[in-house]
């Protein structure tokens, strides 16, 4: 039976890897996200309401081995050991294909360099996690962010500054990230990310007897070969043809004022093509529902919340048409359960999670319904989990262990 605790099944693998003189001094560990609104703006400038959670990726590091080495196990993922040489790592950047954890370190370690932070002379770590791959958590994210504290020994590097080194390494790992999961799993507790400054506010909501869930559609998606690529370029293009057409013209497509809207609106037929007029009309909504958002939470309002939610889904999967019809199936089911508040899809879309706000006592009577009516029969509970708000990253002494 698998030890469910990512920090002592790290040590029990580490272990096994490294041998018994294996002794870690450091655990580095960085949470999971939840993307609650503001779906696909924010490399449009937008603002966007994102938590971290209590799922964790933890990296247990020795700092024995080879001088100018760093080794990684990752055993969630791959059973082998991947000694990494970091001087010739500066330039280094993936080719092709998904990335693998190893990549993911070369990565950081470029980053780092590329920034004049000095490596660790040597390491071996054992990383180990319960963020779950699929669910749309930034569990990358999560792992980039240990690694950078796992590796870069007393960087000094500033919130912000790690937060761009997370967002550098997965860059040339392939995966054209912007940099709002990895602030939510730096800062912790919820935040409220600007788009267009890539700055953000850490916020502490109430969440009373309400409880976010997140249920895993089962179909596989990635940033780096997703339509999220696609998406960008077209934001780009009505952003470019609205400039020329409006006065004051707006930086971004979040920047557009409200009776800019009503002219976008008025003349769109002449302005943009139909698919570009739709993206844009959800960038414009969804930087609305955000704003609405920060108030209700200030106000406790949640059910009001939730509704926002279930239009922001709306909107994603009509107007930006980033969904697909297994996480739709799975939000229409449950939002016919009772105690449910309000449901999206999360993410990237084309796949992975829908993100329920529910009332928490109500929490097993909901997954019951969402087995039985959304999922094929015998579909294991852990599809559905239960999420709250977590610490963000830390890095600390590893006198447990």
């Amino acid at each position: 039976m698998p030890v469910a605790d990512p920090r002592q099944r790290a040590l029990i693998e580490g272990q096994e890897a490294f041998g018994p003189e294996w002794r870690p001094a450091l655990v580095s560990q960085a949470p999971g996200r939840l993307e609650l609104l503001g779906n696909h703006i924010d490399y449009n400038g937008g603002p966007v309401l994102a938590a971290a959670i209590d799922r964790v990726v933890v990296a247990l590091v020795d700092p024995s081995g080879e001088d100018g080495t760093v080794s990684l196990l990752a055993s969630d993922i791959d059973p082998a050991v991947h000694a990494i040489e970091t001087q010739p790592t500066g330039d280094w950047r993936l080719d092709s294909g998904e990335p693998a954890p190893a990549d993911y370190l070369r990565g950081v370690i470029a980053a780092l360099l590329s920034r004049g932070v000095s490596i660790v002379p040597s390491a071996r770590l054992s990383v180990a996690g319960n963020v779950p791959p699929g669910f749309g958590v930034s569990s990358s994210a999560a792992l980039v962010v240990a690694l950078i504290n796992a590796v870069g020994g007393d960087h000094g590097l500033t919130q912000r500054e790690i937060v761009l080194a997370a967002q550098d390494a997965e860059h040339r790992c392939g995966v054209p990230s912007g940099t709002m999961d990895q602030s939510a799993s730096v800062a912790g507790d919820v935040i409220a990310y600007d788009g267009a400054t890539t700055t953000f506010t850490i916020l502490h909501p109430d969440l009373g007897p309400y409880a976010f869930a997140v249920a895993d559609s089962g179909v596989s998606r990635s940033l780096a070969s997703s339509s999220y690529p696609e998406r960008v370029k077209e934001s780009q293009e009505a952003l470019r043809l609205l400039q020329q057409r409006l006065t004051d013209p707006p930086a971004t497509l979040a920047g557009i004022m409200d009776d800019q809207w009503a002219q976008i609106e008025a003349h769109h037929d002449a302005w943009l093509p139909e698919t570009l007029f739709k993206r844009a009309r959800h960038v414009y909504t969804e930087c609305r529902r955000v704003r609405d958002g920060i108030a209700a939470i200030a106000r406790r309002d949640w059910p009001a919340f939730g509704r926002l939610m279930t239009a922001s889904g709306r909107s994603s999967a009509q107007d930006y048409e980033i969904s697909h019809p297994r996480v739709e199936e799975i939000v229409a089911a449950a939002l016919t359960l009772d105690g449910v508040l309000g449901a999206r899809m999360m993410g990237g879309g084309e796949g992975g999670p829908a993100l329920i706000l529910l009332e928490r006592a109500k929490f097993d009577a909901i997954r019951a319904g969402l087995l039985g009516g959304a999922f094929p029969p015998n579909t294991p509970e852990d599809r559905i989990q239960l999420c709250t708000f977590g610490p963000g990253a830390s890095v600390q002494p590893a006198t447990d262990d």
